[in-house]
């Protein structure tokens, strides 16, 4: 059996947001960052994850949180886009910053390459972990 590319654990959660651990496996490199979030940005990535399946082709999808220039806690940046449409293989660009000083900081550029059925799989799962029914994804073999 593959082994997930995107796994998301809920670590810590309080009345308006959440701290997750986001590990996600490319080819070459692997990442693990903690960020925190809610449950609108969950949204407005599981909804662009389904409208990016549905006109397949016609667009890309780039999802962001943090930024990559100003003081925050981090930067995470998702682009979605058609990989092969012959094979239904699906690409996302994954761009990483964690914004901490030396030792501790890292940024990353890696791509994971999955077929379309897997995104629609994150979409599902994104929709559970959103209502509670799931605390981890383990998504995109």
């Amino acid at each position: 059996m593959a082994n997930p590319r995107f796994i998301m654990k809920k670590i810590w959660t309080d009345v308006d947001f959440f701290e997750v651990r986001l590990c996600l496996y490319g080819s070459d490199c692997n990442v693990e960052i903690d960020i925190y979030l809610n449950n609108g940005q969950l949204e407005e990535l599981k909804n662009g994850i389904a409208n990016f399946t549905n006109f397949l082709g016609k667009n890309e999808f780039i999802w962001v949180t943090g930024h990559e220039t100003e003081n925050t806690t981090h930067f995470l940046s998702m682009r979605f886009f058609l990989q092969d449409s012959k094979r239904g293989m699906g690409g996302i660009e994954v761009k990483v910053d964690n914004k901490q000083e030396a030792p501790y900081s890292m940024s990353a550029n890696l791509y994971i390459v999955t077929e379309i059925n897997q995104l629609d799989d994150l979409a599902l799962k994104l929709e559970k972990f959103i209502h509670d029914e799931i605390i981890e994804i383990e998504s995109l073999l």
